[in-house]
């Protein structure tokens, strides 16, 4: 027997879904803490740690002048991405030091490729919206 674990995943394409097809979202933070806790343990540190984050946007200058919405597992009320953790984690010598620690059996170009699938993979539940210049 197998139990699907993906309830928040879903809750997230749900939401990028209605991104894309109607150019809005409906956002229940309610629904997003749900959805989290369901295939987590209703711990105290998992409560506290969901209701400190949000799906929501946040604005990306580049350096073509083109400003860009994304979409994505933020920080609560700050302009913080997950993604923008991973990538500075991803790059962090005294992390793959952390892992290397407790892993011996992994290679450092091994923990690197682990870095790089998780930080795709939380760039995967972001959602893009081009400004400007459309």
């Amino acid at each position: 027997m197998f139990r699907n674990n993906s309830d928040f995943i879903d809750k997230i394409k749900e939401y990028t879904k209605e991104l894309v097809e109607k150019n809005q979202m409906v956002y229940s933070q309610k629904d997003f803490e749900e959805s989290f806790l369901m295939q987590s343990s209703h711990t105290p540190f998992n409560i506290d740690a969901i209701q400190k984050f949000e799906y929501g946007r946040v604005e990306r200058e580049y350096s073509t002048d083109e400003y860009k919405g994304v979409y994505g597992l933020k920080v609560k009320n700050q302009a913080i991405l997950l993604t923008d953790i991973m990538y500075f984690l991803e790059g962090e010598k005294n992390v793959l030091n952390l892992i290397e620690n407790e892993f011996p059996e992994l290679s450092i170009s091994e923990i690197k490729a682990a870095l790089r699938v998780m930080m795709i993979f939380l760039r995967s539940i972001e959602c893009d919206e081009i400004l400007g210049n459309e």
